[in-house]
């Protein structure tokens, strides 16, 4: 995007902000509501990536009322700075608005990971913020020092380019005026690895600015230390920082040696399911220890909760879901409900009134409805249209560790018992997980 463009779409974006920043629905304002939190901050995470699970969440997202914007610029010695600001209007007029950063991925990603010098970190405007950058680093214990390529990435996304419209102010400050105007506003920030980095920089930058902590909600994943104990000492406490690690995740402590940072805030600690363990920094790992844990807390047949969404029906039509079956490699067992959860809140959101089945058979491997039936019954007495029955089969693929084929299977009758359609889809996972794969799965359709 050219830089004209740019300024032309970010105006939209900071008048969105003016006009209907309205008091938040505190997504976190009790505990039984964090994995909530975690669940919509980590699908916005990975998000902002580029990929087929990205741009699936994104379509999600939107299907479930979501409106996404991206925005980039370019800063200090060539870093591209990148965030994407989501907004979902509730029922009640309340909107919820994150801003996301995206982890590394491009070419001046890396260059901006690995410039790892230290730069001071400072200041109470813009124009201070860069001569306390520029100043020369100090090694006295109370001098706030964070890492330099990190501290580039946020400058160029948020408080670098000023904009006319809005009296020659960058955006960041735009938005920190926004903010302290309405104090019961909430931004929430978020993103993985150094994306994550972002977020928490810019949550420093606008408590700089005069933004209350409890105006400022910082969601991480899988993010190094961005800064020195002198950094951790000012700002700990300056904004609401819940920071997520995964076992066997070796980037959060990547930067502690090398430069002397030191994390701080609540340390969230989860563990990757047998099935996603292969590499635990990846965010479709976080992702999918999200998913489950927001189904472990909200399940079974209130479990319509996938992507925080209303969902966007047809009217009119009602559809008869039979027992969704699975027969899965003894390794996938644990996943399974999560599955079956995941395909029934899909169809959910797709559907004008779905309704599922209590009991009876589902798919057989023969692809045949098993109590045909019984189910018509049911589905006729509920004024269903037509029924749809879906089996997921997985193996583990012995040419790689812990990569799996899935297939997803589905038979539609109608009301007569007759079968109209059959589809049947497979993929490998490695870039998806297993449930993450299902929900890919049935996108195909």
């Amino acid at each position: 995007m050219v830089k004209e463009e740019w300024t032309v779409v970010l105006v939209r974006f900071l008048l969105a902000l003016c006009v209907f920043l309205a008091p938040l629905r505190a997504l976190a304002t009790a505990p039984s509501d964090l994995p909530s939190l975690y669940f919509v901050c980590a699908a916005a995470s990975e998000a902002a990536y580029a990929g087929e699970l990205p741009e699936l969440l994104r379509a999600r997202l939107v299907a479930a009322g979501w409106q996404i914007e991206s925005y980039e610029t370019e800063g200090h010695r060539g870093t591209v700075g990148r965030f994407f600001h989501m907004v979902r209007t509730d029922e009640d007029g309340a909107e919820t608005h994150l801003v996301a950063f995206p982890g590394t991925e491009r070419g001046s990603d890396v260059w901006t990971d690995l410039r790892l010098g230290r730069a001071a970190f400072g200041g109470t405007s813009p124009s201070e913020f860069l001569a306390v950058r520029d100043a020369p680093v100090t090694e006295r214990s109370e001098t706030p020092l964070v890492h330099r390529g990190f501290l580039d990435y946020t400058q160029a996304a948020l408080f670098t380019d000023v904009l006319p419209a809005y009296g020659n102010r960058t955006a960041g400050e735009v938005l920190a005026a926004e903010l302290r105007a309405h104090p019961s506003m909430r931004v929430y920030l978020t993103g993985h690895s150094l994306g994550g980095a972002a977020a928490v920089l810019t949550a420093a930058r606008l408590a700089d600015l005069g933004v209350s902590p409890t105006q400022l909600v910082v969601m991480t994943f899988g993010t190094p230390a961005v800064g020195n104990a002198a950094f951790a000492r000012r700002y700990e406490g300056r904004f609401n920082l819940h920071r997520v690690v995964m076992r066997g995740d070796p980037m959060k402590d990547v930067l502690a040696a090398p430069l002397g940072f030191r994390h701080f805030g609540e340390r969230v600690a989860w563990s990757p399911a047998r099935s996603a363990a292969k590499f635990p920094h990846a965010m479709i790992v976080y992702v999918d220890a999200a998913i489950r844990q927001l189904y472990d807390a909200y399940g079974g047949d209130k479990a319509f909760l996938f992507l925080m969404g209303q969902p966007k029906r047809t009217e009119g039509r009602t559809l008869y879901v039979t027992p969704i079956e699975t027969e899965l490699d003894d390794t996938l067992t644990e996943d399974a409900p999560y599955m079956a959860a995941v395909l029934r809140d899909a169809l959910h959101v797709q559907n004008a009134a779905a309704v599922f089945a209590t009991g009876g058979g589902g798919l057989s491997a023969e692809g045949l409805l098993s109590g045909l039936d019984g189910h018509l019954a049911a589905a006729r007495e509920v004024g269903a249209e037509e029924m749809v029955a879906y089996r997921i089969t997985g193996v583990r693929e012995r040419t790689a560790r812990e990569t799996y084929r899935l297939t997803l299977e589905r038979a539609i009758y109608d009301m007569d018992g007759n079968l109209i359609a059959a589809t049947s889809r497979s993929a490998r996972t490695g870039t998806l997980t297993p449930i993450e794969t299902v929900l890919y799965l049935f996108a195909q359709d």
